[in-house]
């Protein structure tokens, strides 16, 4: 089953006759979402030139991550693909969540960096970057797996959220989330920030013809950025990626774009990714000529008190499914519903957390932010 069918089901699956009709017309109006999103699927799990992250051991470690995600249904998805590929018992356990074998230096590092930008992205440093290159793997190796990992993070969270939206979800018998701590929102700022990559990026006069094309989709008049430079490495995630994140974060109707700036900043909050959070800050500004909203999250972190009965259950919202998906539930749906989103709205902001939990797993992992000069 391909992934745009797998989401189509899970709207259809929905308990009630009144719930089926409203997520059908979601699907219908979202359809480009889901189109890209299976997509993105096949650039990553199963890309044309997989190099040494073969298809088997990709599918295998989107399995792990979908059951670390606390999404069973997505990993029975990608348990089934793994069947049919025969993988050999150290990628059956691997999917289940088992140990990898030490002297298998290369499956190990692929297997603990994935685990760790998984469950926690934001304790990702350089240090881990560093790790994986003594390990032995290519600049363009960990942008590939990188890639891998975000989007299974992505669509996990959108499986939970159209299941929830469906009244089909049980949340997970999970550990409670972490503690808030007093450094949670430490270094965030509005202030523009630049960002420096941990690899060598592409360099554009030595890009192929395929790299070349992938980077026409990001739009730039004068200059690529060194971060698409870097995602550049994967040419074949980077074209995919880039059009289906102007398609959530720029579609018409649903969810008001500062709606989805909050649901970007929220999440960034959580997965600590300052240059995104900097980013959606200040979009969420220009929109809503609200930034005291913005000086209280970035003061009181993931508790922050707006009090403000619109944006306080979207920032809500937005931090619960990032951080506890184990925990996240059909209720945090209804709570949106009560305040009066609509379910397009709703799809809408679950989509804008679930891309930038992707964005914060390349950006906060690949690289680090500064004070732009």
């Amino acid at each position: 089953m391909d992934i745009s069918s797998f989401l189509s089901a899970i709207a259809a699956s929905a308990r009630t006759g009144a719930q089926r009709n409203e997520l059908a017309d979601v699907v219908r109006m979202r359809s480009d979402i889901l189109s890209m999103s299976a997509q993105a699927n096949a650039a990553v799990v199963s890309p044309q030139k997989p190099g040494r992250l073969t298809h088997s051991i990709r599918t295998a470690l989107a399995a792990r991550m979908a059951r670390q995600s606390c999404a069973p249904m997505l990993a029975s998805v990608y348990l089934e693909a793994l069947e049919t590929l025969a993988p050999p018992p150290a990628l059956t356990a691997l999917a289940h969540e088992e140990a990898v074998a030490e002297q298998d230096v290369f499956l190990a590092a692929l297997t603990q960096y994935a685990d760790l930008v998984t469950l926690r992205p934001k304790d990702a440093t350089r240090a881990d970057i560093l790790s994986l290159r003594n390990d032995g793997l290519t600049d363009a190796e960990i942008v590939h797996l990188a890639e891998l990992i975000a989007y299974v993070c992505y669509l996990a969270r959108i499986t939970l959220g159209m299941q929830a939206m469906a009244g089909t979800l049980s949340p997970a018998q999970t550990a409670e989330p972490e503690a808030v701590t007093g450094s949670e929102s430490v270094g965030f700022t509005a202030e523009p920030l630049d960002w420096v990559p941990y690899l060598q990026p592409v360099r554009l006069e030595d890009a192929t013809e395929e790299q070349r094309a992938a980077m026409k989709i990001t739009p730039s008049n004068t200059k690529i950025s060194d971060y698409v430079l870097t995602l550049a490495h994967d040419p074949e995630s980077l074209a995919v990626r880039s059009p289906l994140f102007n398609a959530i974060m720029y579609g018409r109707d649903g969810l008001s774009r500062a709606g989805r700036e909050m649901g970007a900043l929220g999440c960034s909050l959580i997965n600590h990714c300052l240059y995104c959070a900097s980013v959606h800050a200040r979009r969420f500004i220009q929109l809503t000529k609200r930034p005291e909203l913005v000086e209280i999250i970035f003061a009181e972190g993931s508790e922050a008190c707006l009090n403000d009965e619109y944006w306080q259950p979207i920032f809500d919202f937005s931090v619960k499914l990032t951080r506890s998906p184990g925990t996240f539930a059909c209720s945090d749906v209804a709570f949106l519903r009560d305040h009066g989103l609509s379910d397009l709205e709703i799809f809408d902001l679950i989509c804008a957390v679930g891309i930038f939990g992707w964005a914060n797993r390349l950006m906060h992992t690949l690289g680090h932010s500064t004070l732009a000069p």
